[in-house]
């Protein structure tokens, strides 16, 4: 129980580290970025200079989802997170627009409901807010544009220790993804990190899903973040011919295989993305 705890506090951690970069500045005054947030919060300014590596991923994938992009969103989320403050947020109501992606969650044995989107068209930060799927509701594919509402609530239940409760679920646009069991190019890079963390800690459970993933070549035979180094990182096994080099943007799929006590993917393919 205690192992279990400490790895929730670790994914908890990802969330607010992955999600908003890790960077902090301060910024007084009216025109601050943020100032408009309940609260009138400027303590956080999200930095999201592209690099030349977060630049081109947009442009190098293109999954066909209809993609949200909303720097003042990627602020609110750091407000509450980053800066703790809860205040402005809690027990209120809010609508919320973006990508439907959902969450395999091994340490609990559930699955987790997200609405999320881009801080901007670099795509090196996200979002992602948890909400409690409403009853009778039919869940829609992972990658669906849809509004959610709801009114943001502390529980202990949610990963991130807040989550939209008596939430209502609109989609938008529906998205027919490409049948994988985890299409990691329909959710967020940040939920695509806590996602790969359940499949290597619980590899046995995880083992025959097929998934398609992308990020850069780590070596010839891993995966890591498409732009954080370090974040996380897959093995694969491929056997037919290869013309990427380590440090290229490459797209995998194939089937996540447990062996003795580890993991890797067997590739059926293996795409660099140009």
């Amino acid at each position: 129980m205690k192992k279990i705890i400490a790895l929730l506090s670790v994914l908890t951690l990802i969330f607010a580290l992955a999600s908003c970069g890790g960077k902090q500045t301060k910024t007084t005054g009216t025109d601050a970025p943020g100032s408009d947030l309940p609260g009138g919060s400027t303590d956080y300014v999200p930095t999201t200079a592209p690099t030349a590596q977060g630049a081109a991923l947009g442009i190098q994938l293109d999954t066909g989802m209809k993609e949200k992009l909303d720097q003042m969103e990627y602020a609110a989320y750091c407000d509450l997170f980053f800066n703790k403050n809860s205040g402005a947020y809690e027990n209120k109501t809010f609508t919320k627009d973006g990508v439907f992606a959902t969450l395999e969650d091994a340490f609990n044995g559930k699955t987790r409901y997200y609405v999320w989107g881009y801080a901007d068209n670099t795509k090196c930060c996200d979002y992602q807010w948890e909400f409690v799927m409403p009853e009778g509701v039919e869940i829609p594919a992972s990658g669906s544009y849809v509004t959610m509402t709801g009114t943001l609530t502390q529980s202990d239940d949610a990963l991130d220790g807040y989550w939209f409760t008596d939430a209502t679920l609109t989609v938008e646009q529906p998205f027919a993804n490409a049948g994988y069991d985890f299409d990691m190019t329909t959710i967020s890079p940040t939920l695509t990190r806590v996602q790969v963390i359940n499949m290597q800690s619980f590899p046995e459970q995880f083992s025959g899903k097929t998934l398609r993933v992308f990020g850069r070549a780590l070596t010839m035979n891993s995966l890591q973040h498409p732009y954080y180094d370090e974040a996380w990182s897959m093995d694969f096994q491929f056997d037919g011919a290869t013309d990427f080099a380590i440090g290229d943007d490459i797209l995998l799929e194939g089937t996540f295989t447990a062996e003795n006590g580890g993991s890797f993917v067997a590739a059926d393919a293996l795409t660099k993305l140009a």
